[in-house]
């Protein structure tokens, strides 16, 4: 396959594996928000986030390194691999010493075991770090693809049964490190292709990947602290079942995200790593990039905020009703943020990490007063605070980044964003008249969708025909 037939077909197999995956979260979810209290959905927010930071460590920028430079020898794979491995050992051993500390900060005594347990993961996860990074360079998504769906599947059958027998957040744990044990072991089993690791470590002979890494790592870690900054400072100012309803609607949105922007991350930057050398080019597949997220996350935010009173009651029952205001403010705060996302393929692929991670330290300055000032308001206040600052820094974000990167102009740049926007609009308000004669919740979410779709799809074919192009060029020659 030339290209362009590969970058469909991991367009393909990554849109299978983050859909598919994203199905049994909101299953998961629907069935645990039934089961679990308010208090135990803020304990995992807090693990989550508390994983998330230390995760960034595991990968010490290495993955964008790999993918970046085309040559690379079995020794530099060998000592990459045993660095990788190493700085797992190191972050589980980290997290069990400092799991008491943190409990203590957090005023939550269950906190220190369950992140003793949940230390586990790095050590695990960090086996099979490379085989699926190396997998990802080469475009073999099909692979990738099936051994996400068969982990996350066991993963979710083992929480969702360990729930119903124990109602506590110790299911989400034990489904999290099962998903991340099956995972490494399909890796080897199906991502190998007989590739063993030499008993071989020299530091100086990757000196390259690790100054690179260092400044993916740096940003990571900037950027992962400015994505959790929001619960790190609900998990110490609001009370646990406070932070339960604001991170059940914040995880969804996020959720909702990993649909769509992991297959922009993962499938466009090691094609706009080949292309790096050609500027137009790059700026193009940039754009393109950049239109097509934009055509699929805008209608789909835009239909959460419109029907979150359906989406909260269907999904998670009455007793979360609380979060619909929620859920409508961080349905926009995810569709503004959703534009950012192509920009990390970008800065990596040109091996510019440095830039980002720049941007990323100035934000965290502004990120982190705002969103201690939306708090003194509650969980409302940090939810309006963080969507108003994604506002403000669109255009910043723009010049900083993209113009310089790729020489995209702010017309061009805007123009691929305005029109799936209009068209989502109109959409969305489309559907919400449509369904406004009907009173049963199911029967308006179900309508809404189906008259949604067709609105979009319809005004899609006439302003966005390019993007209607691209997604039936995806779903066709399967291969």
């Amino acid at each position: 396959m030339n290209l362009k037939q590969q970058t469909f077909s991991a367009v393909r197999w990554t849109s299978i594996a983050m859909i598919g995956k994203a199905l049994l979260q909101f299953v998961q979810i629907a069935i645990l928000a039934r089961l679990l209290m308010p208090e135990e959905f803020g304990l995992m927010a807090l693990i989550i986030g508390i994983v998330a930071f230390a995760q960034v460590f595991t990968d010490m920028g290495i993955s964008n390194a790999l993918i970046h430079h085309q040559a690379i020898s079995n020794q530099e794979l060998s000592s990459l691999y045993w660095l990788n491995v190493g700085a797992g050992a190191v972050l589980m051993l980290l997290l069990i010493l400092l799991s008491e500390p943190i409990a203590m900060f957090y005023h939550s005594p269950k906190l220190q075991p369950l992140l003793m347990l949940i230390s586990i993961y790095f050590l695990l996860i960090s086996f099979g770090q490379q085989l699926r990074v190396l997998a990802e360079k080469e475009l073999r998504f099909a692979s990738l693809a099936k051994i996400e769906l068969s982990a996350a599947l066991l993963g979710s059958i083992t929480t969702i049964i360990w729930a119903i027998l124990s109602p506590t957040v110790l299911a989400l744990v034990v489904g999290f490190l099962l998903s991340a044990f099956v995972m490494t072991l399909l890796c080897w089993l199906f991502l190998s292709k007989g590739w063993r690791p030499l008993l071989y470590f020299n530091l100086m002979e990757i000196r390259r990947f690790l100054w690179f890494g260092g400044y993916v790592m740096a940003n990571n870690l900037v950027n992962t602290i400015n994505q959790q900054v929001d619960i790190f400072i609900g998990g110490r100012v609001l009370s646990s079942d406070t932070l339960g309803i604001y991170s059940l609607p914040r995880n969804l949105t996020l959720q909702l995200a990993t649909i769509i922007n992991p297959i922009i991350t993962r499938v466009g930057l090691p094609i706009m790593a080949k292309t790096q050398d050609d500027k137009i080019f790059l700026k193009l597949v940039y754009l393109k990039t950049l239109r097509m997220t934009a055509s699929v996350n805008f209608p789909l935010y835009l239909g959460v905020a419109v029907f979150a009173p359906e989406i909260v009651i269907l999904l998670f029952g009455n007793q979360w009703e609380e979060a619909i205001p929620l859920l409508r403010i961080l349905a926009l705060w995810g569709l503004v943020r959703s534009t950012g996302n192509p920009i990390g393929s970008l800065v990596f692929a040109v091996g510019r990490a440095d830039l980002q991670f720049y941007w990323n330290l100035v934000l965290f300055f502004c990120i982190f007063p705002v969103v201690w000032l939306g708090s003194q308001y509650g969980s409302t206040g940090i939810a309006i605070a963080q969507l108003l600052l994604i506002i403000l820094l669109f255009i910043p974000m723009w010049y900083i980044l993209v113009r310089p990167l790729c020489g995209a102009g702010l017309k061009e740049y805007t123009v691929n964003l305005a029109v799936p926007l209009w068209i989502s609009l109109c959409a969305a308000l489309f559907a919400y008249i449509i369904t406004l004669p009907f009173s049963y919740s199911w029967l308006r979410l179900l309508i809404g969708f189906l008259s949604g779709a067709f609105g979009y799809m319809l005004l899609s074919i006439w302003f966005n025909r390019e993007w209607v192009d691209a997604i039936r060029s995806v779903f066709t020659n399967f291969k």
